[in-house]
């Protein structure tokens, strides 16, 4: 790459760079040249016209290059690597990982890079949407510091900071507020040492400190007295910790400083700079002046000894060096929705009703995203077979899912709040503890694959929204039902749009096929379908993909994903439902249906024409779904006045019908037309079929259902008593 930068720049280059010279140092090659910068009339920052650079690269290529300036007074910009004291001013002009770029990475692409830095620099446009206002710098060692959530709320009271190691080299020391009770001891001493600077006091940070007095001349600008700080930490050492004498000691001094622009000397966010030393409390302290090395061969477990009337002194401290660590922060629902593109991370609490193969998944999908806290009800335990398609593993076998899935989603990210309640919603062994939980939810998310339970949810008095999620029993499709904010269509009214999507779509035809089924036991009953664990994971980020934007529109949501070998389609079903009280009974039917009825009344025009109703009862509730219709057989008559439905292939039709949505909807009842003229109100011949229709509707316990449609009206009657109604 060096040989190639060379030749470019006395070739296709040398209209705009000139050759200083080469060279080779150690396992670097080093190529100097200048380049002539297109600057204004006015640069933001002072660049000149000609700026000499130095581009060195590593021989085996294993590590970047770096683009040095060494002129003393090159200026403060952004995009450049905090360098030590000393060095020269080091510039970024590609973030892009070098292993991915290196293999394809020309002289060419160099330069024309390094032209456009100077370019964007001159204007004032190095800095873009999301980048750092400091310095990038360069890891001086191999430690890398993770600031874990509690820290920034135990180290602005002041409280506390414990600081640990999970491996014996130390490379990567976890800091936090509380030290976890997983977390053992080693022969390490670590030591964290926090200071903030106030941003009215804080010049921006353009050299690393290298050692401990550059350290403390830095903080000393920005009002912090690190010597009388540094001077209570090691007394307390002293009484507190000192005592092993053949330990590793590693000392993080974290620095809290605020982003400043370096054009406007604006300030941005805060950020946490980390300053590792392998020097001990007793290293520093005796080159302070305030402890003196123990030789005098007694009390030999104390390296270190107080100095009677010493005199502090930062000057012998240069000899303690200091280098700069990567900091992170522990992942959090803020990161995690940054890091997922979310807007913002959502701290709605979600209360999960399910923990099964769709709620595993699905949850930790959302929880990666930085999506809610979360409460988790189930009452069933983990089984062998479920372990196929289920997030949980083996060692939670016999375990309750919904603890076990908790504690996985809070390893993921600690931030989630979780709250557990082992129980099963529809017969509560604690009704008080599962209502306090319901009361503090936002969202309310049945993901049981229970039709029961969603109905349950969806019946709620509380105001928090709801969203119901399922796989069809084949597994090659998803459904995604989310009320709307205002919660005018309820999950009832969207499971019943859901079924007439799946009735009256030819797509659909086999939606809720045939099912490949095995016993998991001996008993008759313990049946479970054959899906692989593919299908789940695809058709859960669908899912949760579809939750994470439905639930940030006020509008309801039903959405069916359907897989095949060679693609997914998504259908979205939009329609609103309207409802009518009806001797004491609540009649419930889309927008789409009249649309189909009206259309079918426009069609047979000037006949009358009718046909079946579809739908769902509820005799507890005392509500009726009118779902669909089916096409009159081919045998029924219809004139100017009269329809007669026929019966031809109708037992067969019906059938279908409900076999095609998972028998969820049957036979409720008839409809037919009134012609031109005429309005819905029901003739003397319509009273006597619904008194006929509710004699056979009897016989199964159920009311009659009669639909009357007229070019400007609609009339509903029901008749019959149904397992508990009147009418």
């Amino acid at each position: 790459m060096a040989k190639a930068l060379c030749d470019y720049i006395v070739g296709p280059g040398e209209d705009y760079t000139t050759l200083g010279e080469c060279r080779r140092f150690k396992e670097l090659d080093i190529v100097s040249f200048d380049l002539v910068v297109e600057r204004p009339q006015r640069p933001v920052y002072d660049i000149r016209s000609v700026e000499s650079l130095t581009v060195c690269f590593s021989r085996s290529q294993s590590m970047p290059f770096a683009v040095l300036i060494a002129r003393p007074d090159f200026p403060d910009t952004p995009h450049q690597n905090l360098m030590p004291e000393g060095l020269p001013a080091c510039i970024c002009i590609d973030d892009r990982p070098w292993q991915d770029v290196r293999g394809f990475y020309t002289a060419a692409e160099l330069l024309g890079r390094l032209s456009a830095w100077f370019e964007k620099a001159c204007q004032g446009e190095l800095h873009g949407v999301g980048q750092t206002f400091d310095p990038l710098f360069m890891p001086e060692n191999s430690t890398q510091i993770i600031l874990k959530n509690d820290f920034c709320e135990a180290a602005r009271q002041n409280n506390s900071l414990f600081i640990w190691s999970i491996d014996q080299d130390c490379r990567y020391i976890f800091i936090g507020g509380s030290r976890p009770s997983t977390v053992k001891g080693n022969d390490v001493e670590l030591t964290v040492l926090h200071y903030a600077v106030q941003p009215q006091q804080m010049k921006r940070m353009k050299r690393a400190p290298r050692d401990l007095r550059q350290l403390s001349d830095f903080l000393l600008q920005g009002g912090v007295d690190f010597s009388q700080s540094l001077q209570e930490s090691i007394n307390n050492w002293v009484r507190e910790r000192q005592g092993v004498i053949d330990r590793k000691s590693i000392i993080c001094f974290l620095v809290t400083v605020p982003q400043i622009d370096p054009a406007t000397n604006g300030i941005g966010a805060t950020e946490t700079v980390a300053f590792v030393t392998s020097s001990s409390m007793g290293d520093i302290g005796e080159k302070m002046g305030l402890l003196h090395r123990n030789t005098s061969g007694e009390a030999k477990e104390f390296k270190f000894v107080g100095s009677i009337g010493a005199n502090l002194s930062m000057d012998g401290v240069n000899d303690i060096p200091v280098s700069m660590s990567f900091v992170h922060k522990e992942f959090d629902a803020i990161g995690a929705a940054y890091l997922s593109g979310e807007p913002e991370a959502d701290e709605r609490r979600i209360l999960m009703i399910g923990a099964g193969s769709a709620g595993s998944a699905i949850s930790e999908i959302l929880v990666r995203q930085g999506l809610f806290k979360w409460t988790i009800v189930d009452d069933d335990m983990l089984l062998p077979h479920n372990v196929v398609r289920h997030t949980l593993n083996n060692q939670s076998v016999g375990r309750s899912k919904a603890i076990e899935l908790s504690s996985n989603l809070a390893e993921v990210r600690a931030d989630i709040d979780a709250r557990i309640i082992v129980d099963n919603v529809l017969t509560p062994t604690d009704r008080t503890a599962l209502n306090q939980q319901i009361d503090d939810a936002d969202l309310i998310f049945d993901v049981s694959a229970s039709v029961p339970v969603s109905r349950w949810a969806s019946d709620l008095p509380n105001t928090a929204r709801r969203l119901c999620a399922f796989f069809t029993p084949n597994g090659k499709s998803a459904i995604l039902m989310i009320e709307d904010e205002a919660r005018t269509s309820k999950l009832r009214d969207l499971e019943a749009i859901y079924l007439r999507e799946i009735l009256q779509n030819p797509s659909f035809a086999n939606h809720l096929g045939p099912v490949d089924r095995m016993q998991y036991s001996g008993a008759c009953r313990a049946l479970t379908n054959r899906i692989p664990m593919a299908s789940i994971q695809i058709l859960s980020g669908l899912i949760a993909n579809g939750i994470a934007s439905g639930v940030r529109s006020p509008e309801a949501t039903v959405k069916i994903w359907t897989m095949t070998e060679d693609e997914i389609r998504t259908t979205v079903v939009s329609d609103t439902t309207t409802t009518t009280k009806v001797a004491g009974w609540t009649v419930v039917i889309s927008t789409s249906l009249k649309k189909e009825l009206q259309q079918r009344r426009s069609t047979a025009l000037p006949s009358e024409t009718g046909g079946v109703l579809m739908g769902m009862f509820d005799c507890d509730l005392r509500r009726i779904d009118v779902v669909g219709t089916l096409p009159p057989p081919s045998d029924s008559v219809g004139t100017q006045i009269t329809f007669t439905r026929g019966v031809f292939r109708l037992k067969a039709d019906i059938e279908a019908a409900a076999a095609r949505t998972g028998n969820q909807i049957r036979y409720i009842g008839e409809w037919h037309s009134h012609p031109v003229g005429r309005s819905s109100h029901p003739s003397s011949t319509d009273i006597a079929q619904i008194k006929q229709l509710q004699n056979a509707m009897s016989l199964d316990g159920l009311p009659a259902v009669s639909l009357i449609l007229a070019e400007n009206d609609m009339s509903i009657l029901v008749r019959g008593t149904g397992k508990s109604a009147g009418g």
